[in-house]
């Protein structure tokens, strides 16, 4: 059962994993809705308390040069408690902006939701 109290995203709790559903595209890339989305991936992390998120990525049909930064600072925030976040659900043009970008290199990416979380 998702938890409804952030704007942007929508999460839910899976044997202690974050995971992380966008509510809509748009929240992927335009400025002011990207840095929400980076504010509340935060707080999962800060106030929640969360070590592990895994991003389910399948509602971005583009992912801006900003939202990547976003995602690298959740990356490093979670590293700092010794947790970690997997991607999964890419969709094409988004995976091509992640190999592009060599953050295929940085973040562990997978198909979908069972096989990412198999790896926590």
């Amino acid at each position: 059962m998702p938890l409804e109290d952030y704007q942007y995203i929508t999460y839910k709790n899976v044997d202690g994993v974050a995971v992380v559903s966008f509510r809509e595209t748009v929240s992927m890339f335009e400025s002011d809705k990207v840095e929400g989305v980076g504010k509340e991936l935060i707080d999962l992390i800060q106030a929640k308390r969360y070590t592990k998120l895994l991003l389910n990525l399948s509602n971005a049909h583009f992912v801006s040069s900003s939202m990547l930064a976003h995602l690298v600072k959740v990356l490093r925030k979670v590293q700092e408690v010794k947790g970690g976040v997997r991607l999964c659900c890419l969709r094409p043009p988004v995976m091509d902006a992640f190999k592009v970008s060599s953050f295929d290199k940085i973040f562990q990416i997978f198909p979908d939701e069972a096989s990412a979380l198999k790896k926590f």
